[in-house]
């Protein structure tokens, strides 16, 4: 009986176990994305609710605190100009280094925007293709284009295009993919490295949608209507509260203000 060479055994092994990644890979790459789209609708539906519900509230917070502000930028030219005078009566032996801290409200946003995300996203794709890390030239030369594109993206404040970047073939699995002799294992493993940049992408933008204020916000209000909490009711509350404490905050600024003058 005729028996097959073993490497040729060995290599249908690697083409079959390839195929079953690549599947597991695809479906796990299907849940993600249906996540992420799921996720998003769901916030941007919450985030027209809140401008009908919370618009109100929100723009005078808002105006508040700008005026708090500039009340405290007042007193500090004052407090300069005087050379810190030693009338400590104000808002009861209080300055502005002691008003009492208290936590500020959660408020919708209408563009997301983290800065802190985006640098970390820089600083981790700066480390993936740092040149520096390169053995031979031709992984030396992908990493170097690969820097650039990153610092370009970066300076123009590309947060998309970092996003593509991160999806791109790391170079580890460059050197992996070279290894591979035959045609049919590098197209299987191309097509499998290829869907888990993609999973990685989209885990990455989930994770970064979910820190954004409405995400948190929507977050926040389906763990409480679990509970059978009045959402709305409540969120309304936390920022009239927060609304009286600014107005609080503000007449002692220029109660203390006038008396100085």
């Amino acid at each position: 009986m005729h028996k097959r060479p073993l490497p040729t055994i060995l290599h249908n092994d690697r083409i079959n176990q390839l195929k079953l990644e690549l599947q597991m890979a695809q479906e796990e790459l299907r849940q993600a994305e249906a996540t992420l789209a799921q996720e998003q609708a769901a916030v941007n539906r919450f985030r027209m609710h809140c401008r009908l519900m919370l618009d109100d509230l929100v723009d005078r917070y808002l105006k508040l605190q700008t005026e708090k502000q500039s009340w405290l930028t007042k007193l500090a030219l004052y407090e300069q100009e005087i050379l810190l005078s030693d009338d400590d009566d104000w808002l009861g032996a209080e300055t502005a280094d002691t008003l009492p801290a208290a936590e500020e409200p959660l408020l919708p946003t209408p563009t997301p925007r983290d800065k802190a995300a985006e640098k970390r996203l820089y600083r981790e794709l700066a480390r993936r293709f740092h040149p520096d890390l390169a053995e031979g030239e031709t992984e030396k030369s992908f990493r170097t284009s690969m820097m650039a594109a990153i610092n370009q993206a970066y300076a123009e404040e590309n947060v998309q295009a970092l996003y593509d970047i991160a999806g791109k073939l790391d170079p580890s699995d460059l050197a992996e993919l070279e290894a591979i002799e035959s045609g049919q294992e590098r197209k299987l493993k191309q097509q499998l490295l290829k869907c888990q940049r993609r999973q990685r992408k989209v885990e990455r933008q989930l994770a970064l949608h979910r820190q954004e204020n409405t995400a948190r916000l929507w977050q926040r209000a389906q763990r409480l209507e679990k509970e059978d909490y009045n959402w709305w009711a409540l969120v309304r509350s936390e920022l009239q509260a927060a609304i009286d404490r600014h107005e609080a905050e503000i007449g002692r600024l220029q109660a203390y203000m006038a008396r100085s003058a």
